[in-house]
């Protein structure tokens, strides 16, 4: 009898793991599509193209003109919106980033469908729709800087934000990769690789 209950909670908390950890290599796409009045656009068509693969996704936006794409690799992107009745906005190229929440607003203007519109600077730099956060190290800061001991989790120290995390009395604690981000404790970070 015991051995029937341990197999299905094993396999549990086995799947619940592999999902924790697939939330951090992915980000999300979101914005508001828009008329020149400021008007928000219902049931336009929302493309977006990873640059390097080609590959395509796509959304419609809702009653408040807003779309989301979820679980968006790393990379280059390029935006689409079409409305009937409005020239296509194109976004210029802009880069998503591990776990982040990248911003993409577009105004269509009134046109035939086949027209199309360059929109440049349409992706948001700072993110205002979460407090998480997220930072990447650059390949040739890995290999160009040195490492005391070569302890891979002080690439972490680039980051704004991040000090080494203190004792009680005042001293930095001797664990590696024990790190103060934004003020939260070590054991909330994480790490992937």
């Amino acid at each position: 009898m015991q051995k029937s209950r341990f197999v299905p909670i094993c396999a549990l908390l086995l799947f619940s793991e592999v999902a924790s950890f697939a939330q951090f290599d992915t980000a999300s796409v979101t914005g508001v599509v828009r008329d020149p009045a400021g008007a928000v656009i219902t049931n336009s068509k929302v493309t977006l193209e990873n640059v390097a693969t080609g590959v395509l996704k796509t959304a419609n936006t809702d009653q408040n003109g807003s779309y989301t794409f979820f679980d968006v690799k790393i990379g280059r992107y390029k935006l689409k919106a079409e409305a009937q009745g409005f020239k296509a906005a194109v976004a210029e190229e802009f880069t998503v980033t591990v776990n982040a929440h990248q911003r993409v607003d577009l105004q269509l203007e009134v046109g035939a469908v086949t027209e199309s519109v360059q929109v440049t600077g349409a992706a948001s730099v700072v993110e205002t729709d979460s407090s998480s956060r997220g930072h990447v190290i650059a390949n040739e800061s890995i290999v160009n800087l040195p490492l005391n001991g070569r302890s891979y989790a002080d690439l972490a120290l680039l980051a704004p934000g991040v000090r080494k995390s203190m004792l009680e009395d005042g001293t930095v604690a001797s664990r590696d990769a024990s790190f103060n981000v934004n003020g939260q404790r070590s054991a909330l970070n994480n790490f992937s690789w």
